[in-house]
């Protein structure tokens, strides 16, 4: 606790106005509740006083002298798992580990990061290529930059000329036949709070929420530009004007 007897204080990193006014506004309500959060006074000291640190990068702090009662919305070396590359060199690692726990992180389609594997990616799209002209799957991939978000980037193609990036980018065979919903793609956003990594502890919230595309799916060669058809993300559909959804 901070050092008003009862009080839990709490500090944004003001690099995302959007993101401060959210978790700002969270802890104005847990304050609402009872639960006497507030924001860390500018007098106190910024290294000793606060409780909960929330920024959006990675947060400047010396792990080891953290305090017992102190928290960061981050943890070391957090990349590893939201960085598009390292996620997919950290899942081929473990899916060569024998047995079943290899098997259970045999989750991801074909991928290739570039531009260090961009000859082995040449020479798998041409195999794809020679299977697609043979009557096999077509041969559909999509490019998404490995440091990016909310669909930044992304797009489906299936024609090598397209492939083109000034930034690290991996590239992906396309799931061609997608679970969808009524005709559209669609995804779950779940949540999970991770409050240990040794041992692991962590906390599924109850409620989630789906993601869908605004124009149903479709694969023809007009339609893979079409990002309201491939993309799932909330700040791409929002920009549709002509959204067929409520």
């Amino acid at each position: 606790r901070g050092a008003g007897a009862g009080r839990r204080y709490f500090r944004v990193v003001q690099n995302r106005s959007e993101v401060a006014a959210i978790v700002e506004g969270a802890c104005m309500t847990l304050a609402q509740d009872g639960h006497d959060w507030v924001p860390m006074p500018s007098g106190l000291a910024a290294n000793q006083c606060w409780n909960l640190l929330w920024t959006w990068s990675r947060p400047r702090v010396d792990w080891a002298s953290l305090l017992i009662w102190q928290r960061v919305n981050h943890f070391p070396e957090a990349r590893q798992l939201t960085r598009k590359d390292h996620l997919k060199r950290n899942l081929a690692r473990l899916r060569n580990v024998p047995g079943r726990v290899g098997e259970a992180f045999d989750i991801s389609p074909l991928t290739f990061t570039l531009p260090a594997e961009y000859v082995a990616f040449c020479t798998e799209f041409a195999r794809c290529a020679d299977r697609a002209a043979g009557g096999g799957p077509r041969n559909l991939w999509i490019l998404k930059p490995a440091g990016l978000s909310r669909g930044r980037g992304i797009f489906v193609f299936d024609d090598i000329s397209a492939v083109s990036y000034t930034e690290c980018v991996i590239v992906q065979r396309y799931i061609e036949r997608p679970l969808l919903l009524e005709g559209f793609k669609f995804d779950l956003r779940l949540y999970v709070l991770v409050t240990a990594m040794a041992p692991l502890e962590a906390f599924m919230y109850q409620e989630g929420f789906a993601r869908i595309s605004s124009e149903e799916y479709s694969t023809t060669p007009e339609s893979l530009a079409n990002r309201f058809i491939h993309l799932t993300n909330s700040s791409v559909q929002k920009y549709n004007p002509s959204s067929r959804l409520a």
